[in-house]
């Protein structure tokens, strides 16, 4: 009985990559070129498909789908799906279980044909086939020209969130989907190597707009608030949204963005007008500050946009400032009250830093009781 040819497949790149939401926000590492070209293997299945199938395909047609240098495309290939067949990756579940599984089930590399022949493993056919729901769709020939490791990991991410278009990550939530190392536990080196770079990258060459700011907790930068919209034209609907909470939030794209701290206040739901307003009427560094005072309590306040407004009108953070100052300078001279009544009662003693532990008892000049 004659063996079954695999035919040798072509790359369409019109094709879109249809994936879960669980299999974007799952936790793995690959490089850039492992993730060009698993991105490439992924695009090209039958989404209505039941199963995985065995795929031929030339080393130069999937080269050039997915910008390898062609000096080196050939050693690239080979030796990429070669450390694509070893990674592993994690799914989290629905019930909050965790599960491990590979990328690809077998992998080959054919010398004499130039040929590659790979099988995505079984286990991903929940996060690749028959998705019905909580699945993203993008076009991926755009993401063939990311040249950083993680410029395509945060694309996803952030594109499947268009809808809610204001949303935080925290910076754990990085470190833990991208599976990095300890170094990256110092927030200036997730940003300046992970998250700026792969910003810039998204911003430049996808059909996205991303803004974002760090955001911190106490002394400790914890969370990165993004701010997506299309770089299409938007229609209507893309206009004028409603948030989660109710609220009425303007798409950036109906404002002259200029990154001024009016972009920044209808970035937050501000009409324009009124944004353009304040700007005029209060110095930036108030408008700053009370911004990130008041999305202290933006998961509580159910008009986001009036609170702001409030508080950059009466200047909340100065005005906490100055009473803090008072209460310090009040509470300063209480203590200053205490300790010279204490002295006029006891005397001095060599302790200055604080409570008198015991009196000190003078009789004719000498220190008789400690």
């Amino acid at each position: 009985m004659k063996k079954k040819v695999t035919a040798i497949a072509t790359m369409d790149e019109k094709k879109p990559l249809k994936q879960s939401n669980r299999l974007i926000e799952s936790r793995y590492k690959l490089t850039m070129y492992e993730q060009r070209l698993i991105i490439a293997i992924c695009s090209q299945l039958n989404e209505n498909a039941e199963e995985f199938g065995k795929v031929r395909i030339k080393v130069s047609e999937i080269a050039n789908f997915c910008n390898f240098e062609p000096e080196k495309a050939y050693s690239l290939v080979k030796k990429t799906i070669k450390k694509l067949a070893s990674r592993t990756l994690e799914i989290k579940l629905e019930d909050g279980n965790w599960y491990v599984t590979h990328w690809l089930q077998s992998a080959k590399y054919i010398n004499g044909e130039s040929i590659i022949e790979y099988k995505i493993d079984d286990e991903l056919k929940p996060e690749l086939l028959q998705l019905k729901s909580g699945f993203l769709r993008a076009q991926t020939k755009p993401l063939m020209e990311f040249r950083r490791d993680y410029s395509a990991r945060l694309y996803f991410l952030l594109k499947r969130m268009l809808k809610i278009k204001d949303f935080d990550y925290s910076l754990d939530f990085f470190r833990d989907r991208f599976q990095l190392s300890k170094s990256y536990e110092i927030s200036a080196n997730l940003k300046n190597k992970v998250i700026d770079p792969a910003v810039k990258e998204i911003n430049e060459k996808s059909d996205i707009n991303v803004k974002h700011e760090y955001i911190k907790e106490g002394r400790t930068y914890t969370k990165i608030h993004f701010t997506i919209t299309l770089k299409k034209e938007p229609n209507k609907e893309e206009q004028q949204i409603e948030t989660e909470t109710g609220q009425l939030r303007l798409n950036e794209s109906i404002y002259d963005s200029d990154g001024s701290v009016a972009d920044r206040l209808v970035k937050r739901g501000v009409t324009p007008q009124k944004a353009k307003s304040m700007a005029k009427k209060y110095s930036e560094k108030q408008i700053n500050e009370n911004i990130n005072y008041a999305l202290k309590f933006k998961d509580s306040k159910e008009n986001l946009a009036g609170f702001i407004i409030s508080c950059i009108e009466n200047n909340i953070v100065e005005n906490n400032r100055k009473a803090k100052e008072e209460i310090d300078k009040k509470e300063k001279e209480q203590l200053a009250d205490d300790r010279q009544a204490k002295e006029f009662f006891y005397g001095k003693t060599e302790d200055f830093s604080g409570d008198y532990e015991k009196p000190v008892i003078m009789k004719d000049g000498k220190i008789i009781s400690m």
